[in-house]
């Protein structure tokens, strides 16, 4: 039995969704204090917890993209039929789950190295926000919801892939077993997806959590925090977000990034051409250290 469709009818923007996060009572933070922020160990220090996370979600995108891909090769070649609709919806669904488990995991993640480090630096300051599970889970609600539409066009640019190639086929001639050999062809094409899809959809939802978890610290303990665009300096980088490079912006006002308005790296609003395999982090630092930066 096909699942329905729920995620659509609550689906929010992250952007608008941020705002509708209960309000918590303001606790004075005082001496909340970073210390010196090397930016060369910070991006180190991102970028291992992402490729971590990214690795254990390729393994479970790896398995799930081919495997869609045999199956519909095996159905088509025993049976000669195609349910272009059954196709798209088993596998959105199964998008959704394991990536409703990946958010979590990465949002969980963020928020705990921060507070580690934070706790640390700070001795006897409390700044859990961990704890709350309430807040934590509307945040990664307000996020799954606003990636829906990204997922599902993933799981349809898979199925046309198979419907495509089953159209072409049958215009020359070729038979069942001929057609799902060239269905499971799409197997490689698969891997280099769920490649992409780990990359960014990592990167974006850390960004995302990184930034929630800021704005909370800065709301809750009423710390005056900014932020840093920090672009990788290489052949690699687009020269817009190079130009970005050492922006310091108040948490409230966005980066100016190629004429889009991003409030961090992997916002919806920079799109895909500034969002997919993006490898800029955003710094966040107490505005009194701004100078601490190293």
């Amino acid at each position: 039995m096909l699942m329905p469709y729920p995620h659509r009818e609550r689906a929010v923007s992250a952007i608008t969704g941020a705002f509708k996060m209960p309000k918590m009572r303001i606790k004075q933070l005082f001496g909340f204090k970073q210390g010196k922020v090397s930016i060369r160990k910070e991006i180190r220090r991102q970028a291992r917890l992402r490729k971590n996370l990214q690795r254990s979600i390729y393994r479970k995108l790896n398995i799930l993209l081919p495997r869609h891909i045999r199956r519909q090769a095996k159905t088509f070649e025993e049976s000669g039929l195609f349910s272009r609709t059954q196709s798209y919806r088993v596998l959105e669904n199964e998008l959704l789950f394991i990536m409703r488990q990946h958010y979590r995991r990465v949002f969980i993640t963020v928020f705990k190295e921060y507070e580690a480090r934070y706790e640390k630096i700070n001795k006897s300051v409390d700044v859990s926000v961990f704890n709350r599970n309430k807040d934590i889970e509307d945040l990664i609600e307000i996020y799954l919801n606003d990636r829906v539409l990204f997922l599902a066009r993933m799981g349809q640019a898979v199925t046309n892939d198979i419907q495509n190639i089953i159209s072409n086929a049958r215009a020359e001639g070729l038979s069942l077993n001929q057609i799902s050999k060239k269905i499971m062809k799409r197997v490689p094409v698969a891997r280099s997806r769920a490649a992409a899809i780990a990359r960014t959809e990592t990167h974006n939802a850390a960004s995302f959590a990184n930034h929630s978890y800021h704005e909370i610290v800065g709301k809750e303990y009423d710390v005056r925090m900014v932020k840093r665009w920090t672009a990788t300096n290489d052949l690699r980088t687009r020269s817009a977000h190079s130009s970005v490079n050492g922006q310091i912006r108040p948490m409230d006002e966005p980066f100016n990034v190629d004429g889009a308005e991003m409030m961090h790296t992997g916002d919806p609003k920079g799109g895909a051409r500034n969002n997919v395999n993006c490898r800029c982090v955003v710094i966040y630092i107490d505005a009194d250290e701004v100078d601490n930066l190293q």
